[in-house]
C-alpha cells in the first residue's frame, strides 16, 4: 500500500455525501435523471474503493500503472465540481507524482538505452504531469533530448505517437524537432475528417480485425486527450474545425465498443467524447447504464484483454472516471 492513503478515504467519505446532495451553484449535467446520477456517484465510490485496495506498484502493475493512477487522480480532480473532491484529488495528483519521480526504477527507465516510442510517450507523459504536480523531474531535459532524437529517426511510425509525443513535448516548452502540422496532416482524425474512417467491424468479423478497430480506436482516443490536454485546456481551432465528422464517427465508435464488450475501450470512449462535449444524448443513458450493470461486487469490472500484468487496474481506472465526468458536472478549466 501507498504510505498514505487519509487523502483517498476523506474522498470516499466525501463521495458518500455527493451520492445523496447535488452540488449547488454548478453547470448542468448531462444526465438528468437525479436517480441515475446517484447510480454513477455510487459506482465510481466503489471504484475508488477498488483503487485504494489494490494501488499499482512496481510488482503489480509497474511503473506504466504508477503513472496512470496519478494521471487518474490529475482527471478526477479536473472534473469535480465540488471544491473539496478537487482539492483532495488535486493532493493526491501531487503525491502520487512525486512518488514515482522518486523511485529509482523511473530513473532507470529513462537512462535505459533503445527505447520504443510508446515509451517515449509515456516519459515525456510523465514529465509534463510532474511539471503539472509542481515537481518538474531532474530527468526533464535527458527526457527531452532522447524523444526528439526518437522523433527525428522514425520518419516513418506510427503517426499518432509522433503526434502525441511531439504535443507534450510543446507543453513542456520544447521543440518537437518535426512539423506539427505535418503530424495531424497524417493523424486518424484528419483521416475520419476527409471521410476515411476506419470501419467498425460487424459481429461476424474476425478478432484479427476486431484488435485492429480497437487499436485504431485507441489511438484516436490519445491523440484528441493530447490535443486538449486531457480535457483541461480549451479545445483548439484545428480540432474545432474537425468535430462535426468526429463526433458523428464517436457515436458509431462507442456504439461498437459497448457491443463489444470493452469496458476500458467503451469508458476512454465516454472520456474522450465528454473533453469534446459530444452530443451523446441519445445514447449516454443506456451506455451508462452498460458501464452500471458491468461492475463487480468488489468495484471493479473484472478482467480484460490488455497486454499490462495487471488484467484489471487500468479498466477500474479509465471506468471509475468516465463515469464521474458524467456523475457530476464538468468545471471544465475553471477547476484548474
Amino acid at each position: 500500500r501507498h504510505p498514505d492513503m487519509q487523502p483517498i478515504r476523506q474522498i470516499l467519505a466525501l463521495l458518500i455525501v455527493l451520492v445523496q446532495v447535488q452540488p449547488a451553484g454548478s453547470d448542468p449535467s448531462p444526465v438528468n435523471d437525479p436517480a441515475l446520477q446517484a447510480d454513477l456517484r455510487t459506482a465510481v465510490a466503489r471504484g475508488l474503493d477498488w483503487i485504494e485496495r489494490h494501488p499499482a506498484t512496481l510488482q503489480d502493475g509497474g511503473l506504466p500503472d504508477l503513472l496512470d493512477e496519478g494521471l487518474g487522480y490529475l482527471m478526477l480532480s479536473t472534473l469535480s465540481a465540488d471544491n473539496d473532491a478537487r482539492q483532495r484529488f488535486a493532493a493526491t495528483f501531487r503525491e502520487r507524482m512525486a512518488s514515482l519521480a522518486g523511485m529509482p526504477a523511473f530513473a532507470q527507465w529513462v537512462t535505459a538505452g533503445r527505447k520504443r516510442l510508446t515509451d517515449h510517450y509515456h516519459l515525456v507523459l510523465a514529465a509534463h504531469l510532474m511539471h503539472q504536480a509542481g515537481k518538474p523531474s531532474d530527468l526533464q531535459p535527458q527526457i527531452i533530448a532522447r524523444a526528439q532524437h526518437a522523433l527525428a529517426s522514425s520518419p516513418f511510425s506510427d503517426p499518432t505517437k509522433r503526434l502525441t509525443i511531439a504535443l507534450f513535448l510543446e507543453r513542456l516548452g520544447a521543440e518537437p524537432g518535426i512539423s506539427v502540422d505535418q503530424a495531424l496532416e497524417n493523424s486518424r482524425i484528419e483521416r475520419i475528417t476527409r471521410g476515411r474512417p476506419p470501419a467498425l467491424p460487424t459481429a461476424g468479423a474476425g478478432p484479427q480485425q476486431r484488435l485492429a478497430t480497437t487499436l485504431h480506436l485507441y489511438a484516436l482516443v490519445h491523440e484528441i486527450i493530447a490535443l486538449t490536454d486531457f480535457g483541461r485546456q480549451p479545445t483548439p481551432a484545428w480540432l474545432e474545425n474537425r468535430l462535426a465528422p468526429l463526433n458523428r464517427f464517436l457515436l458509431e465508435a462507442i456504439g461498437w465498443a459497448g457491443a463489444s464488450g470493452n469496458v476500458d475501450l467503451l469508458s476512454e470512449l465516454l472520456l474522450t467524447a465528454r473533453f469534446v462535449d459530444a452530443p451523446l444524448e441519445g445514447i449516454l443513458p443506456d451506455v451508462l447504464q452498460q458501464l452500471l450493470d458491468g461492475q463487480r461486487e468488489d468495484g471493479s469490472w473484472g478482467e480484460y484483454e490488455t497486454r499490462r500484468p495487471n488484467k484489471r487496474r487500468h479498466a477500474v481506472f479509465t471506468a471509475t472516471t468516465a463515469l464521474w465526468s458524467y456523475a457530476l458536472p464538468a468545471t471544465g478549466q475553471a477547476g484548474q
